[in-house]
């Protein structure tokens, strides 16, 4: 009797629980991005990760670390090849001169973009963290847009750009 009393009660409880607090269900439905870098690393040994970018649409997860991309399904816990993500990346190519970089830096495309989008160009540091950001047109970029690198202290970057459909990275240095 009393084990029937409690399977009844967690029956009615449950579906209040689970309509009460939904943020389980909400936070299936949120998008976003963010990045995560390691710091520290083991006595005598070099530690030269590089930031992991997650990012996150209504139906996919896609996660990279500047080497690989892994792209899942939202939700499952899997990553599949179904899951279909429209970004192309690497496939425009990024030249970066001089570099190391300095006041009257160049950023240009090998190949040629879509010429009227509209890109974001993004400098992160080691650690991961955006350092500034700015944007320009394809067509700007393919020219060669100047950039001013002065600012920055002595060290390794990553310079990201990115459209709505295409994402592209490069390392540089900053010297002295």
């Amino acid at each position: 009797m009393k084990h029937r009393f409690k399977i009844s009660i967690l029956a009615i409880l449950i579906p209040i629980i689970v309509l009460a607090f939904p943020q389980s269900i909400q936070a299936q439905q949120l998008t976003g991005a963010f990045i995560m870098s390691s710091v520290g690393g083991l006595n005598n040994m070099s530690n030269n990760s590089m930031a992991v970018t997650f990012s996150s649409s209504a139906t996919c997860l896609n996660v990279q670390n500047g080497t690989a991309v892994l792209t899942g399904d939202r939700g499952t816990g899997n990553f599949a090849i179904n899951c279909e993500v429209n970004t192309i990346f690497n496939s425009l190519g990024i030249k970066l001169y001089p570099n190391p970089v300095g006041a009257s830096t160049k950023i240009k495309f090998i190949n040629t973009p879509p010429l009227t989008d509209q890109f974001t160009i993004s400098v992160w540091n080691s650690e991961g963290f955006k350092i500034n950001s700015a944007k320009a047109t394809g067509y700007e970029i393919f020219q060669g847009k100047g950039m001013d690198f002065s600012s920055l202290i002595a060290g390794s970057y990553i310079i990201q750009i990115e459209s709505e459909k295409y994402t592209d990275a490069l390392k540089f240095i900053k010297a002295n």
